[in-house]
């Protein structure tokens, strides 16, 4: 029987012919992202354990945007700002997005696709359980702790479980009263909440009649699901948009 996509995806990662789900694989990570929430304690993490002579596996495969913590007064908030920025500069980063800069980006996950982190076919491992959004441009994507995000900041890569698939196929045209969320739900409430519970991916097929923006919202709304990721063709818009 020959792979899915998302294990193909996980075979060319982890620089096999092959792998099988339920077992588990050493991936080489294309991209680690990471935020104003978590990107502090990722660094203090990375730095303990690494010891003071720490070394970034790529500095160009690092992203950093802060984007939640930006609209506040509050200098405790403030400060995983300030902590960004340092470490930033002191490691001499060229994937930081900071605020008041041309350069400020926004919500993360729209930030990456926008700036050209999304590629298909690739691995990417974020701080934050919205990071499957990126599933949306046929790429393997999900969210990590602190803990394994610092492994992959010094070393480029983790230690995965190759997922089972789970395939969901929505036919027909969509009426106009539904939206993504009523999809997602829907499933959900075939499944129920424990249905993919530590031990398969989300797979699904689009139907051409959806836009690339139905495509998203599905994504970041599994988030809310125990899965590991969730994967979707790019339709249409979606490879026109990466051609720009």
């Amino acid at each position: 029987m020959g792979m899915t996509i998302t294990e193909k995806i996980l075979a060319k990662s982890a620089k096999r012919p092959q792998v099988i789900p339920g077992e588990n694989v050493w991936l080489n990570v294309d991209v680690l992202m990471t935020h104003d929430v978590c990107g502090p304690p990722t660094f203090a993490i990375w730095k303990k354990e690494f010891g003071e002579k720490a070394k970034i596996w790529d500095k160009k495969k690092l992203v950093i945007f802060p984007d939640h913590y930006i609209f506040t007064k509050n200098p405790h908030a403030n400060r995983n700002v300030d902590v960004l920025r340092q470490f930033a500069a002191e490691y001499d980063l060229p994937n930081y997005y900071d605020i008041g800069t041309d350069r400020y980006k926004g919500v993360c996950h729209i930030a990456l696709a926008e700036e050209g982190y999304d590629v298909p076919g690739t691995v990417l491992f974020g701080t934050d359980s919205h990071t499957c959004t990126s599933g949306a441009f046929g790429m393997f994507a999900t969210g990590v702790g602190n803990t394994d995000a610092a492994f992959i900041l010094g070393t480029g890569k983790i230690w995965e479980r190759i997922p089972e698939s789970m395939k969901f196929t929505f036919t027909g045209k969509m009426p106009p009263y539904l939206t993504a969320k009523d999809l997602i739900l829907q499933i959900l409430g075939d499944i129920g909440t424990d249905g993919m519970m530590f031990r398969v991916p989300f797979y699904l097929v689009r139907i051409h009649i959806l836009v690339h923006r139905v495509h998203s919202e599905c994504l970041q709304l599994v988030s809310v699901i125990p899965m590991q990721l969730l994967f979707w063709e790019p339709g249409k818009f979606g490879k026109g948009f990466l051609n720009q």
